[in-house]
């Protein structure tokens, strides 16, 4: 295999040593992955104050891996699809693509490896978590956080509205399944990242900071529930969550009603939900 090389300095002043490997062939269309993959690291440093516990942090890039990409620690794994990126052929939207997905697999370190899910029916709480983070990234270091927040909505009417109205409809944690494969959908990842951030908009993002801070300090190193990381945000903002957990085992989209009117004299426009 062929191999690209650079370094990070996290926030500690500790060195880590990144590797790209890949086909011998590919070695020239890495570089914006490796860009990539630095600027998360100092965006999850900045943001919720997480440093990278190793000192090397590897990714391999193959033709033949059937999945997007895979969080294993230390060594992720990509589809080339995922890596490459050329400026005389690769679109912008390529280039965003690459710079996100990258980004959500280096996130898993924490959220996803550090701590992880008792179970598979937890599978959002790593993956509706880190959706929601590589959202964040990418609008913010592309200063860009309105588009972003355009280009997500999108994707959630487009695909995740459909699961919802349909026969396949589910909660972001399934009570039940046939194969672990079926837990895999817009519903856990998406509508999952959803959820996440209506705890970043009601607690705002200092108080959904102060309960991340929470939720590491308590579950470091273990296995844990979507209902561990509730109470963390609760406890961390002296809030009553216990409704909002309902969001967990609900399907469907929710339907908002409203009325409206407007005092032409007052220049008042009144709106009730």
């Amino acid at each position: 295999l062929g191999f690209i090389k650079d370094e990070f300095i996290t926030m500690s002043g500790r060195k880590v040593n990144l590797f790209f490997y890949s086909d011998h062939k590919y070695v020239g269309k890495m570089g914006y992955a490796m860009e990539s993959l630095k600027r998360a690291m100092k965006w999850d440093e900045d943001t919720f104050g997480l440093e990278y516990d190793l000192d090397i942090f590897n990714v391999l890039a193959v033709d033949s891996f059937n999945m997007g990409a895979m969080e294993n620690k230390s060594l992720n794994v990509f589809n080339t699809s995922c890596v490459l990126a050329d400026p005389k052929t690769t679109t912008d939207a390529t280039y965003q693509r690459v710079e996100g997905i990258i980004g959500h697999e280096y996130f898993h370190n924490w959220t996803g490896n550090r701590v992880t899910c008792r179970d598979w029916f937890q599978l959002t709480l790593k993956e509706g978590l880190t959706v929601f983070r590589d959202q964040q990234f990418s609008g913010q270091v592309n200063d860009s956080v309105a588009v972003q927040r355009i280009k997500n909505v999108l994707v959630v009417r487009g695909s995740q509205f459909r699961e919802d109205a349909g026969p396949m409809s589910h909660p972001i944690r399934p009570d039940s399944y046939i194969a672990m494969d079926n837990f895999y959908t817009a519903t856990v990842y998406r509508k999952g990242a959803e959820i996440i951030r209506m705890y970043d908009t009601i607690l705002t993002s200092e108080g959904f900071r102060k309960g991340m801070d929470l939720y590491f300090k308590r579950h470091d190193g273990s296995a844990v529930t979507c209902d561990d990381f509730l109470a963390a945000m609760a406890d961390a903002n002296g809030v009553d969550l216990n409704q909002f957990s309902r969001w967990y085992s609900t399907s469907g989209t929710p339907t908002v009603t409203y009325a409206s009117e407007y005092d032409d004299k007052k220049g008042v426009f009144k709106l009730a939900l």
